[in-house]
């Protein structure tokens, strides 16, 4: 006679042959492995995408006829594949293969709506789809991302019908649609405690903090890695709302400051305090932060770690992305920034001394002591950032002291992209051969350019170059890939704001060159040569 495991390892615990923290592992009926789950997925997945292509199709087909024939035929495979996924026990195979079909299906009759209703309602039925396909399929992660969909669109639905298509009214609605959530959040905690709403309320809420951050624009560092051109820059409020949004956000953060304190007792300190009036400070300059505050409060004081740490991921992308905040000039953003992460770095320190724990647990092991060698190599690592940075800047230094002046034509640039906040985008005149080079091919060793200088110090660069000594009056630059392309040393040109029609005469550029080939842009010109 077969015994259940969990006798088994009942009896093995009690004769001590396993400790008694073992774990009971159930395999319930069922129970699938991930790897199989994987593969059996990606099998399924790429038998389903010549049946989509063939969907598709035929939907184009009817399209020519009638729009109204998109109807039954996306009924039809979305029925089909709604009857297999609420289906208990099935084939993993025949369930990997329902999903497609079903986006296929939701696709289908998407289409519909935008083809016969205005962009607002069509937008509403695709969130009713939504909603309406999460309560008849009982599958967790499905309805968490039928939820987003349906968030997504009731916001752009919403917008749309508005006329408010402008930040203005982006920033209304996402804040709008966080209310929402709360109170539906609130009376399914409290009422309802439904797993549909609960599902779908998780998927809501995931939607309006990557909108947030989305509307917040590109954080600090990413957008020069992205090269995310003028999206990295945020665009400021209307006056007549700016006002009440910073005033909100800060509102907001202190509502969900005092939220935590109410439930954490070992927040109620004064360095706790001083961080909520930082957090209440960056609020106010980044208008998005609050709400994605108080979702991270309630989600972290409820045990929602996932999204808890989502929104904080949100929070510290928006801190960031004050950076890009136009408002403002540079070395102010810069103050602000040093500022908030030195406060941050008191208010870690005053926690530390306090030495109380926020889990009281006798038995979580204490923290390791401090060691003199810890201490010594975090000394000699600042003193390596220090030296490096220093190498650095007199490398640089001495570049522009004893390199030689050369000036390079500017070319055109396309007119939206020149003056962006801070800096203005360059593009210098170089052989059309440079175009063609693939910016991963010379590996180590970066390509050169040569070209004659005139008597007025002004290079022509005429070719690559091929290794050969220089003609007389020649002179080598060494290029810098770039976004998959090539240019001299950058392709921006960084100045204070508000000074962007002194360099808006620029046409040429100003390096210091060495004889290998080293350049540093110092400067820009005029047409005439004249210093900026």
């Amino acid at each position: 006679m077969k015994r259940p495991l969990n006798e088994i390892i009942a009896d093995a615990t009690a004769a001590g042959i396993l400790p008694s923290t073992a774990a009971t592992f159930i395999q319930h009926e069922g129970y699938r492995p991930w790897p199989v789950v994987l593969l059996t997925a990606l099998g399924a997945w790429l038998a389903a995408i010549p049946l989509m292509g063939i969907v598709f199709l035929s939907c184009g087909d009817l399209l020519g006829r009638d729009s109204r024939t998109l109807y039954p035929v996306s009924l039809v495979i979305c029925g089909a594949a709604v009857a297999i996924l609420r289906r208990a026990s099935l084939p993993l195979f025949i369930e990997q293969l329902a999903i497609p079909a079903l986006l296929a299906g939701a696709a289908t009759m998407s289409a519909a709506f935008y083809i016969d209703m205005s962009v607002g309602n069509g937008s509403v039925g695709v969130a009713l789809l939504a909603i309406i396909l999460a309560v008849l399929i009982p599958r967790t992660w499905l309805r968490v991302l039928l939820g987003a969909i349906s968030c997504a669109f009731i916001m752009t639905a919403i917008v749309t019908l508005a006329a408010n298509r402008d930040r203005d009214g982006f920033w209304m609605v996402v804040h709008g649609a966080m209310v929402v959530w709360l109170i539906t959040d609130f009376v399914q905690r409290q009422r309802l405690r439904s797993v549909l709403v609960d599902r779908l309320a998780t998927g809501w809420v995931l939607t309006i903090v990557a909108g947030l951050a989305l509307w917040t624009g590109m954080t600090f560092l990413a957008g020069a890695a992205i090269h995310s051109g003028s999206a990295s820059t945020m665009a400021p409020l209307s006056q007549a709302l700016a006002s009440f949004a910073q005033f909100a956000s800060a509102a907001l953060t202190l509502g969900a400051a005092a939220w935590l304190a109410m439930r954490w007792q070992a927040l109620r300190k004064p360095w706790y305090a001083l961080a909520a009036a930082v957090f209440t400070g960056l609020a106010v300059l980044m208008p998005s932060l609050g709400a994605v505050l108080t979702i991270l409060a309630v989600c972290a004081s409820s045990g929602r770690s996932g999204i808890a740490t989502a929104a904080g991921a949100a929070a510290a992308w928006m801190i960031g992305a004050l950076y890009y905040q136009l408002a403002y000039p540079l070395a102010t953003k810069a103050l602000i920034l040093i500022g908030a992460g030195a406060l941050f770095a008191l208010i870690a320190w005053l926690a530390i001394r306090d030495g109380a724990p926020l889990v009281r647990d006798g038995n979580a092991a204490p923290a390791p002591k401090e060691s003199g060698t810890g201490r010594i190599g975090i000394a000699l690592t600042a003193l390596a950032v220090v030296a490096i940075a220093n190498i650095g800047i007199w490398q640089k230094e001495s570049l522009i002291a004893n390199g030689r002046p050369v000036l390079v034509q500017l070319a055109p640039v396309d007119p939206r992209s020149l003056m962006q906040g801070d800096y203005m985008r360059l593009n210098f005149k170089l052989p059309q051969e440079v175009s063609q080079l693939d910016a991963g091919v010379a590996g180590s060793a970066r390509w050169k350019v040569a070209g004659k200088v005139n008597e007025k110090g002004v290079v022509e660069l005429t070719r690559l170059h091929d290794g050969k000594p220089l003609a007389p009056g020649e002179i080598m630059i060494e290029l810098t890939p770039r976004h998959g392309g090539h240019t001299l040393v950058t392709d921006a040109w960084y100045f204070q704001e508000g000074e962007g029609k002194r360099w808006e005469a620029a046409k040429y550029g100003e390096f210091r060159v060495d004889d290998k080939g080293k350049a540093l842009l110092v400067g820009m010109r005029g047409a005439n040569l004249e210093v900026l």
